[in-house]
């Protein structure tokens, strides 16, 4: 077998044994956990507009903190998308959190958690406005 006819065949392996590796295996890949059966909560803050930029930073360092909570099954934090304006959809929000917790009971922990507490009572002058949306999450499949 000359050189070029197998540098081609190990070189067809690789292409073919690097395709099958699993998704887990592939780098950049993430496993996406299911979060059915879980309790979703979210929050939407809008934040008073003559805040300063630096009540703003304290406000969000402030959000960082509270998603540390051990309560807490998995926990996000964002702003609004510079998606498209639409009737339907809302970017006057400043900050939303999304926590995810296993159980009511975690929930319950979480909602008087000192640290919760804490940040309700140190932060809400700061808010014109909070929504929640708390749903227990199902399968959509």
């Amino acid at each position: 077998m000359n050189l070029s006819l197998f540098t081609i065949l190990i070189s067809s392996f690789l292409i073919v044994f690097s395709a099958c590796q699993s998704a887990a295996e592939q780098p950049g890949e993430t496993d996406s956990e299911s979060t059915v059966g879980l309790l979703q909560h979210n929050v939407y803050f809008y934040v008073n507009a003559d805040a300063t930029a630096e009540e703003r930073e304290e406000f969000e360092a402030g959000l960082k903190e509270l998603l540390t909570i051990s309560a807490i099954y998995k926990s996000e934090l964002g702003i609004p998308a510079a998606t498209e304006e639409r009737d339907v959809t809302d970017h006057s929000y400043t900050y939303a959190i999304f926590t995810w917790f296993e159980n009511m009971d975690d929930y319950h922990v979480y909602e008087v958690h000192p640290d919760h507490l804490h940040f309700i009572d140190t932060y809400n002058h700061l808010w014109a406005d909070v929504k929640v949306y708390d749903a227990e999450i199902i399968d959509a499949k």
